[in-house]
């Protein structure tokens, strides 16, 4: 089957539970277009604005860079795992975490990314009600629905939107910026933050940059197995991470630093407010991208679920994406989208050590390839993702100057590789901690 037959039906295979075969796979710029595009939303701004609120634009910047790059460390490998494969997050988790550990770890996250759609479905409705003086109830519900028909077309949608989005982003962005350095300070680069600004660390700042995409970006896999190779996978994470999000939370961080925006350390860059004002021309655009710019993440993260639960239950991804939107939908008309930092805390905490250690398994040691790669359950995946995620939780509450992320990261690589050296090299080794199955 040639790759232009392929591309010319609407609805392509899923391909939730095989990899994908090489005649689906898609081009780099097809694949980085996802990614590129996913984290340059309005979020994203108003991340890089609440830090630097807190922190000065000059700390700020190199917080936002920090944890771009480590974003890009994490999401690159395991991209590069999945253009190398075709697998999908599910089929990838089930090596090191078992034929039937995997679903804790891929039925958490697939539940996590219902909830982040959930929340920016409700910001959608949000930001035309604060921007545009829309009904909330009504645009939520319509930014809903449109987001879930989107979904449902599968991962064309997804590249499509990416394409639109990422260039309206940088257009508006750059012209709320233009405007705000007009309307308030244009001396940006020496900001600092105002007394009672409120207080956040270094580390603190490089987890909320790295928490924000701490799921999907641990779900990659689901984007970037369409990619040809493993090469590709990688550059295509690459695009969003360090270059998509941190020139989008740049954006953000530039607004807040020339003091236009009212409440920063909570309002973060939002540029919304500053365009909604500016004539009908610049207000029409402004109302198209807040449900292409929003659309774009609650679509990724929708896809993100409905891949994750289709896999799990032996369901097509098609109707699943329904079922989870009308959940979703639902619990943003209920307002949990405004639990924006619990869901930042929660993902910053336990989600980071998943990545790595499937990292650690399947890139550095290369594991999947020993005899007990097909058990049940693997406990020291489970063993070493509860430490490390211990460790996050010592360190968010007796020394928070430090990145909780970072902290996971590290200490679950470290656990994952001496526990896999003593199982391995240790006596009994084929029993002590792989009976499991």
């Amino acid at each position: 089957m040639s790759t232009n037959n392929v591309d010319k039906k609407l609805l392509d295979p899923e391909f939730e539970t095989i990899p994908v075969p090489q005649e689906y796979r898609k081009s780099l710029a097809s694949v980085a277009a996802v990614w590129f595009g996913f984290p340059m939303v309005l979020t994203s701004a108003v991340i890089g604005g609440v830090i630097t609120a807190m922190l000065g634009f000059k700390t700020g910047v190199t917080a936002i860079l920090a944890g771009n790059l480590l974003l890009c460390l994490i999401v690159g490998a395991l991209s590069y795992l999945a253009g190398k494969t075709g697998e999908n997050f599910a089929i990838t988790a089930q090596r090191t975490f078992g034929r039937i550990g995997y679903l804790a770890v891929s039925g958490l996250l697939s539940t996590v990314v219902v909830g982040w759609f959930a929340l920016m479905v409700g910001l959608t409705g949000d930001t035309m009600a604060r921007s545009f003086g829309a009904n909330l109830l009504w645009m939520t519900i319509l930014g809903g629905v449109l987001y879930v028909a989107a979904t449902f077309i599968g991962i064309k949608a997804l590249t499509f939107l990416g394409w639109i989005a990422a260039p309206l982003y940088l257009i508006l962005g750059i012209i709320s910026v233009v405007i705000s350095m007009k309307t308030g300070s244009a001396d940006f680069f020496n900001y600092e933050p105002a007394a009672g600004a409120g207080i956040m660390s270094f580390g603190a700042a490089v987890t909320l940059v790295f928490a924000t995409f701490a799921d999907s970006g641990t779900m990659t896999a689901d984007f970037t197995r369409w990619s040809k190779n493993g090469r590709e996978g990688l550059l295509a994470a690459v695009s969003a991470f360090p270059f998509g999000k941190f020139i989008a939370e740049v954006i953000g961080a530039i607004i807040v630093a020339t003091g236009v925006i009212q409440n920063p350390a909570t309002n973060g860059g939002d540029f919304m407010p500053i365009l909604s004002g500016q004539g009908p021309l610049l207000t029409t655009l402004a109302i198209v991208f807040v449900f292409i710019n929003l659309g774009v993440g609650c679509t990724h993260c929708l896809y993100n679920g409905a891949v994750g639960w289709s896999h799990m239950t032996g369901k097509k991804m098609r109707p699943l994406t329904v079922l989870l939107g009308i959940i979703g939908i639902i619990a943003a008309v209920s307002g949990i989208w405004s639990a924006f930092q619990s869901w930042l805390e929660l993902l910053g905490l336990i989600v980071p050590p998943i990545a790595t250690i499937i990292i650690i398994d399947q890139l550095i040691l290369r594991s999947s390839n020993n005899p007990n790669a097909n058990r049940n359950w693997q406990p020291l995946a489970f063993i070493a993702w509860g430490m490390a995620s211990t460790v996050a939780l010592l360190v968010n509450f007796y020394a928070p100057e430090f990145s909780v992320a970072f902290s996971g990261i590290v200490s679950s690589a470290i656990f994952y590789y001496v526990g896999y050296q003593y199982i391995k090299q240790g006596p009994g080794a084929n029993s002590k901690m792989n009976h499991a199955g």
